[in-house]
């Protein structure tokens, strides 16, 4: 923190190494699992993102293999508050050094969707390209983001900016292999089952619209909340049923 407090008050220029190591730990210590840094000028407006992924409660995951609970909404919502608020945190901190900053929401309620979104169901940006391109995982057969640590038990937030740090190595095919387990249990049979590659179309992994239709449909079945959430997928991965119980992890460029 030491190097960050001086590089905040103008007395270090630019983004060393450390500054960056220095970073990474004060976005954890606001409550972050893991955090990766991305060169997005392919994708955005920004040349730079910052990828922050929370981990989600593994206990409350074990009951949702057969479909959303109350416990696992609450966890939803309580994620992308966190999230949120370490995002505004994080821009804020990078605003106070003198760069441009803006967090990007954790997710966008359906009662906030546009007629576009309504459409294609695409936001202005995935938070899982910031993801991989920042090093943090892979995308799994079900489109989720697949972290090392966790599996796809995370939910994600993305602070964009100009601050020129060094980044991560993307991550540019899927490692799913031969495992099924997440085609053969979703409801929507929504999933193809096919191995992700960089640049690859959605809709050559999943059909959005029969996952949208089928989470809804569950979630105001045994909650009684109208949004799409499902989580069948994210509980099923052998990827996450191995999560980690270590403190949170940052990663290193």
């Amino acid at each position: 923190m030491h190097l960050l407090n001086r590089w905040l008050q103008g007395e270090e220029k630019g983004p060393s190494k450390e500054m960056t190591g220095s970073l990474l730990k004060e976005i954890a210590s606001l409550g972050a699992s893991l955090v990766g840094f991305a060169d997005i000028r392919e994708f955005a407006p920004w040349p730079r993102a910052i990828s922050i992924a929370l981990a989600l409660d593994p206990a409350i995951l074990k009951g949702v293999k057969n479909g959303p609970t109350p416990e696992y909404y609450k966890e939803y919502l309580r994620a992308n508050s966190t999230l949120n608020e370490i995002a505004r945190r994080t821009a804020q901190l990078l605003l106070r050094a003198g760069y441009g900053a803006e967090a990007f929401p954790a997710t966008i309620g359906d009662s906030d969707q546009e007629s576009e979104y309504e459409r294609t169901l695409r936001a202005a940006f995935q938070h899982k390209t910031a993801a991989t391109r920042a090093g943090l995982g892979f995308i799994g057969k079900s489109g989720l983001l697949i972290t090392p640590d966790f599996g796809p038990a995370v939910r994600l937030v993305t602070v964009f900016t100009d601050l020129p740090f060094p980044t991560g190595q993307p991550i540019l095919e899927g490692r799913c292999r031969g495992c099924r387990l997440c085609v053969e249990a979703c409801p929507a049979g929504a999933i193809k089952g096919r191995e992700w590659r960089a640049g690859m179309a959605r809709e050559e992994l999943l059909e959005a619209h029969a996952c949208r239709r089928e989470a809804k449909r569950l979630l105001k079945e045994r909650v009684g909340a109208d949004e799409t959430v499902c989580g069948i997928c994210v509980a099923i991965c052998p990827y996450g049923q191995r999560v980690s119980t270590n403190p949170p992890i940052e990663k290193d460029s």
